[in-house]
Protein backbone atom coordinates (compact mmCIF):
# COMPACT_ATOMS: atom_id res chain seq x y z
CA UNK A 1 0.00 0.00 0.00
CA UNK A 2 1.16 3.36 -1.28
CA UNK A 3 -0.94 6.33 1.04
CA UNK A 4 -0.96 9.88 -0.92
CA UNK A 5 0.76 12.35 0.06
CA UNK A 6 -2.29 14.77 0.56
CA UNK A 7 -5.87 14.45 1.12
CA UNK A 8 -8.56 16.96 1.39
CA UNK A 9 -8.27 19.61 3.99
CA UNK A 10 -4.47 19.32 4.14
CA UNK A 11 -4.27 23.21 2.58
CA UNK A 12 -6.36 24.22 5.30
CA UNK A 13 -4.39 22.36 8.61
CA UNK A 14 -1.02 23.73 6.55
CA UNK A 15 -2.21 27.51 6.91
CA UNK A 16 -3.78 27.23 10.01
CA UNK A 17 -0.43 25.37 11.65
CA UNK A 18 1.63 27.94 9.73
CA UNK A 19 0.09 31.00 11.28
CA UNK A 20 0.31 29.85 14.60
CA UNK A 21 3.99 28.93 14.43
CA UNK A 22 4.32 31.89 13.10
CA UNK A 23 3.02 34.08 15.54
CA UNK A 24 4.55 31.93 18.10
CA UNK A 25 8.05 32.62 16.48
CA UNK A 26 7.35 36.71 16.44
CA UNK A 27 6.18 36.93 20.08
CA UNK A 28 9.63 34.93 20.72
CA UNK A 29 10.96 37.58 19.16
CA UNK A 30 9.07 40.41 20.42
CA UNK A 31 9.27 38.88 24.39
CA UNK A 32 13.00 37.94 24.26
CA UNK A 33 14.11 41.49 23.08
CA UNK A 34 11.54 43.77 24.65
CA UNK A 35 10.72 42.28 27.83
CA UNK A 36 13.75 40.32 28.57
CA UNK A 37 16.02 42.67 27.17
CA UNK A 38 18.16 40.26 25.43
CA UNK A 39 20.45 41.36 22.56
CA UNK A 40 19.18 40.78 18.42
CA UNK A 41 22.16 39.27 17.28
CA UNK A 42 21.20 36.58 20.20
CA UNK A 43 17.78 36.25 19.24
CA UNK A 44 17.81 36.88 15.41
CA UNK A 45 20.96 35.21 15.06
CA UNK A 46 20.53 31.90 17.63
CA UNK A 47 17.03 31.48 18.74
CA UNK A 48 15.12 32.22 15.81
CA UNK A 49 17.19 30.00 13.69
CA UNK A 50 16.93 27.23 16.06
CA UNK A 51 13.11 27.38 16.93
CA UNK A 52 12.75 27.54 13.32
CA UNK A 53 14.68 24.15 12.70
CA UNK A 54 13.50 22.48 14.92
CA UNK A 55 9.74 23.17 13.90
CA UNK A 56 10.53 21.93 10.38
CA UNK A 57 12.27 18.90 11.61
CA UNK A 58 9.77 18.32 14.34
CA UNK A 59 7.26 18.33 11.51
CA UNK A 60 9.07 16.40 8.78
CA UNK A 61 9.78 13.50 12.11
CA UNK A 62 6.18 13.44 12.48
CA UNK A 63 5.24 13.48 9.11
CA UNK A 64 7.57 9.71 7.91
CA UNK A 65 6.32 8.75 11.27
CA UNK A 66 2.35 8.87 10.53
CA UNK A 67 3.65 7.80 6.47
CA UNK A 68 5.55 4.63 8.17
CA UNK A 69 2.07 3.90 10.24
CA UNK A 70 -0.27 3.83 7.22
CA UNK A 71 2.28 2.09 5.54
CA UNK A 72 2.54 -0.58 8.09
CA UNK A 73 -1.34 -0.80 8.84
CA UNK A 74 -2.21 -0.78 5.56
CA UNK A 75 -4.83 2.39 6.49
CA UNK A 76 -5.54 5.72 4.43
CA UNK A 77 -6.46 7.96 7.53
CA UNK A 78 -3.70 8.65 9.59
CA UNK A 79 -2.44 11.57 9.96
CA UNK A 80 0.55 13.21 12.00
CA UNK A 81 0.26 15.07 14.73
CA UNK A 82 0.93 19.09 14.18
CA UNK A 83 4.26 20.38 15.44
CA UNK A 84 5.12 23.74 16.93
CA UNK A 85 6.05 26.04 19.83
CA UNK A 86 3.21 25.52 22.49
CA UNK A 87 1.89 28.96 23.28
CA UNK A 88 1.54 28.08 27.25
CA UNK A 89 5.34 26.55 27.42
CA UNK A 90 6.65 30.16 25.81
Amino acid sequence: MHPGWFVRGDIDGFFGLFVDNLLQLMLIAVLCTNVCGMPPELVYGKIMPGAALSILFGNAFYTWQARRLAIRTGRDDVTALPYGINTVSL
